[in-house]
């Protein structure tokens, strides 16, 4: 469903890994950011373009301001530093308000997220750009991100998450939580 020029994903969103994850999403655990993004700087997809953003992928201004940060920041300013690869926070917005993921269908998370993101067309034209998420499940947010940088002049839009789920042609999903 993504249509950048690739996705990668560390493993698969499963034992201590997800766990890792969801003490990173609902506890802010600073410590466990830098060794995450240190494990996926380690790991560091050969096919990524070397010259690249990164971006993570926005939260709603009201998850935002639930949660106190954006995990995917977190995990971009990180792994920026790792790999002195600069973070663009800034390039791309959510300006439509979703429901929750969890529990939709690929095309129901497709049109969930349809139209979600805007990018800045002063910041995305030219430009080669890493989505950066904890978790990807079907890839819809990230194909949304995608589209928004591209419809902007974006020259290429690659994604590197954390984690993705299990997912098979049937449209089953073996996940149970949402990407952001």
């Amino acid at each position: 469903m993504f249509g950048g020029s690739g996705l990668r994903s560390l493993a698969f969103h499963e034992g201590p890994l997800r766990r890792a994850i969801h003490t990173l999403k609902y506890r802010n655990n600073a410590p466990v950011a830098e060794a995450l993004a240190g494990l996926m700087s380690e790991h560091w997809p050969e096919s990524m373009p070397a010259n690249a953003v990164l971006m993570p992928v926005p939260l709603s201004a009201q998850r935002l301001r639930e949660r106190g940060f954006n995990q995917a920041e977190v995990l971009a300013r990180q792994l920026g530093a790792h790999r002195r690869a600069p973070v663009m926070a800034d390039g791309l917005r959510r300006v439509k308000v979703t429901q929750s993921q969890v529990g939709l269908t690929a095309a129901q998370r497709q049109q969930n997220v349809a139209g979600a993101f805007a990018a800045d067309p002063t910041l995305a034209r030219g430009l080669t750009t890493i989505l950066i998420d904890d978790v990807c499940t079907t890839g819809a947010t990230l194909a949304a991100c995608a589209e928004a940088l591209l419809q902007n002049g974006a020259k290429e839009v690659w994604a590197y998450t954390l984690a993705r789920a299990r997912y098979d042609s049937a449209d089953t999903l073996n996940f149970d939580g949402g990407s952001s």
